[in-house]
């Protein structure tokens, strides 16, 4: 609906489709600033029908608070000026609506003819602004120490402001006496304040209030005249104009019911979802300041206990180490424990899901220690523990659970995620006398489980800060070794069993430092997945390979094809993909000739390494799964990936000669691949005895020692004239 004035027209059809069909609200008022036209969204947005509006001075509908800003930009606006500003008007309904207005002169010939206005609903980001600074308010003056009348007080006049029309009241719980008491009624009637300070029965026939705290849950009594709940309270709240009652119950932690908190309105009215959530927003706030005067216990666990697990924080560990270094006891340990990869499953399955984990994991940490032992959140994915009074073997004892507790899938919102722990271990009085110097060596030992392979521990000793001098020093060359050109790659023969031949090599970084000489890969791959260091070096590897195949094409060996290593870092870095489409446009090399090689570790989340699997094979690569049966993925889930290849890990081949389950677990594998379409490479073949066994069962390639070391370039193609 729309009333436009006579002496006002639009220059076009296009000006008056796009104030009436616009999003906001659209109005128009002459120079007197009364309404001349209006979109029905203006309509909708006050509530007001045509008649309500049409004549009318905006005067009629702006609340007095905000009138005089009101009439100020009214002024401006007549005197040519374009103004936004803040105000309110009564709904129809008497509900407050605060808008955003724009106020836009129309003049025409030089003279102001009148305003064209639009006006955008603030209400719930105003009522949800007052909300979250009044919160602030309320938590400070808990945290001060104000007196509970006060905080109530401010509590209920921050609702009061919030819900536009409401008086609010809290009501407490007598225990003894099984009845309601008044906490607090600002602006209720003096008389109805008396009244309900007698106290209100709780029973499920007693009003809003008294139910609300015998069932537990929110009572809305939209009209008081008509609900039998107010039998026994009705002409009294009447008397004072209480024509709606909304009671939410009060409760502590553990469902005791505190009290009540009730909203109540001069007309029939029921709760809209806002008003909802501003009452349960109030209810919790009341109770975390009864909580707080009722006992100091809550403050002091925000305190001392982390946010997130609900462990001790630094804090109380501080303490507690303090009082147990103080009693001069032997015999205690200090844990560091790291949690392996937490940032990969961070970044790729969200905060969310990264907190979710935190907090399970920390509870298995509890569970796996004793009484008088202290658990705490150091930051991030760092836990720290004191065990108090305990021998060396019984630290192991512990550690181990902690490790086997740890290493069992975590199902979260759906999502089936692994996560292996690092720790290190300090000894008191052995390795240090104060705390500082205990958490020191533990994170000490901690750098040393993950160097070892992760998803172990180790003790502290002496030569392990010489190795973390030796660790810094190779991280600082590192840096420099890409420039210098120091890295070169080496190739390990992947041997067909059926052909005896050369059917594929597996590209292996290798490092001459000028200075230092060889650095083996275990010392300075760990070192560039930790600091990041091992993007820019697996760009280079995955360059030097294609070059490599390249060379590979002029000496005669096209069907021979390269593997190549992904990190995991390298695996989840966004660009990875258009990275390996870059390089091999760039040296030109036939994709199908290139295999990528990842490790079971990766494949936790099913859905992205799907994901990021179909995109790499789209371009041409084939895919193996390294060291399998070692990690955290099972056979059905490599119907998920586009995977090519399985490469036993050595760890099963090592050992087949002589153990019965490593060659179960072997044949296993090549029996399952091959039922699944998948090539099998057994890994770290070093005897005759291991090269029978897979050969009798099945195993499609084989690769180690026994057929050839890694090899430089010249020695490979060596290795190939010779074979």
């Amino acid at each position: 609906m729309m009333r436009m004035a006579e002496d006002i027209n639009f220059p076009n059809e296009i000006y008056y489709s796009l104030f009436k069909n616009n999003q906001d609200a659209c109005y128009g008022m002459d120079l007197m600033g009364n309404f001349i036209l209006y979109n029905d969204a203006f309509l909708e947005l006050s509530g007001y029908i045509n008649e309500d509006l049409v004549g009318k001075s905006f005067k009629e509908f702006v609340r007095e608070p905000d009138l005089a800003t009101t009439e100020n930009h009214f002024i401006a606006a007549l005197n040519g000026k374009r103004t936004r500003f803040e105000t309110s008007i009564n709904h129809k309904n008497g509900q407050v609506v605060h808008l955003q207005v724009t106020n836009i002169p129309i003049i025409h010939d030089g003279n102001v003819k009148g305003l064209v206005c639009s006006a955008k609903d603030m209400t719930d980001e105003k009522r949800t602004r007052k909300l979250l600074d009044g919160q602030n308010t309320i938590l400070e003056l808990i945290a001060k120490g104000h007196n509970l009348n006060e905080v109530l007080s401010s509590l209920v006049l921050l609702m009061e402001d919030v819900l536009d029309g409401g008086l609010c009241s809290i009501l407490l719980m007598d225990h003894s006496l099984g009845i309601l008491r008044k906490g607090t009624a600002v602006n209720l009637p003096s008389e109805y304040n008396d009244y309900i300070n007698l106290g209100v029965t709780v029973g499920p026939t007693s009003g809003s209030c008294g139910k609300a705290a015998f069932t537990k849950l929110p009572v809305v009594v939209e009209d008081i005249e008509k609900d039998s709940l107010w039998n026994d309270h009705r002409e009294i709240a009447l008397k004072h104009n209480l024509r709606a009652c909304w009671s939410y119950p009060v409760l502590d932690n553990q469902s005791r019911t505190l009290g009540t908190f009730a909203v109540y309105y001069p007309e029939a009215r029921k709760p809209n979802q806002i008003d909802m959530m501003v009452i349960e927003k109030a209810t919790y706030l009341t109770s975390l300041a009864l909580q707080h005067y009722e006992s100091e216990k809550k403050i002091n666990f925000m305190a001392y206990h982390d946010e997130l697990t609900a462990l001790p924080n630094r804090r109380l560990f501080d303490i507690k180490a303090s009082q147990a270094l103080g009693n001069n006891k032997e015999n205690l340990a200090f844990l560091f424990i790291d949690l392996d990869r937490f940032k990969v499953i961070n970044d790729t399955l969200g905060h969310n899901i990264g907190d979710l984990l935190l907090r399970e994991v920390a509870q298995r940490i509890t569970s796996c220690i004793r009484r008088n032992d202290t658990a705490a959140r150091q930051g991030g994915d760092e836990f720290i523990i004191l065990l108090d009074n305990i021998m060396k073997n019984e630290v192991t004892k512990i550690s181990n659970r902690i490790l086997h507790t740890l290493s069992a899938p975590f199902y979260i919102q759906g999502k089936e995620i692994f996560v292996t722990p690092s720790i290190g271990i300090s000894m008191y009085p052995e390795d240090g006398r104060n705390e500082g110097e205990l958490l020191r060596k533990s994170d000490v030992a901690m750098y040393q489980a993950k160097k070892d392979g992760r998803n172990t521990f180790r003790f502290y000793d002496l030569n392990m800060d010489k190795e973390q001098v030796e660790q810094l020093k190779i991280e600082n060359e590192l840096r420099k070794a890409l420039y210098r050109n120091e890295l070169s790659l080496s190739f390990q023969p992947i041997i067909d069993t059926k052909s005896t031949k050369v059917v594929a090599v597996e590209a292996l970084l290798r490092w001459q430092h000028h200075l230092m000489g060889n650095i083996p890969p275990g010392k300075f791959i760990p070192i560039a997945e930790e600091n990041g260091l091992i993007i820019p070096i697996g760009q280079w590897v995955i360059e030097n390979a294609c070059r490599h195949l390249s060379v590979l094409d002029l000496k005669g060996y096209s069907h021979i094809s390269i593997s190549i290593n992904l990190s995991i870092r390298q695996f989840y870095q966004p660009n990875l993909v258009a990275m390996v489409a870059s390089i091999i446009k760039e040296t030109e090399v036939n994709p199908a000739r290139l295999n990528f090689e990842i490790t079971e570790s990766m494949t936790a989340d099913v859905h992205l390494t799907s994901t990021t699997l179909n995109e790499l094979k789209a371009l041409g690569v084939s895919i193996s799964i390294d060291d399998f049966g070692t990690g955290y993925s099972s056979l059905s889930y490599l119907r998920s990936f586009p995977i090519n290849t399985l490469k036993i890990d050595r760890s099963f081949i090592k050992n087949i000669p002589q153990n019965k389950e490593d060659q179960d677990i072997a044949t296993m594998i090549i029996y399952m691949a091959h039922k699944l379409g998948l090539k099998v490479i057994g890994e770290g073949v070093e005897t005759s005895e291991q090269t029978e066994f897979l050969l009798k069962n099945g195993c499609d390639m084989m690769q180690g020692y026994y057929f050839s070391h890694p090899l430089t370039e010249k020695e490979l193609f060596f290795y190939l004239g010779e074979n």
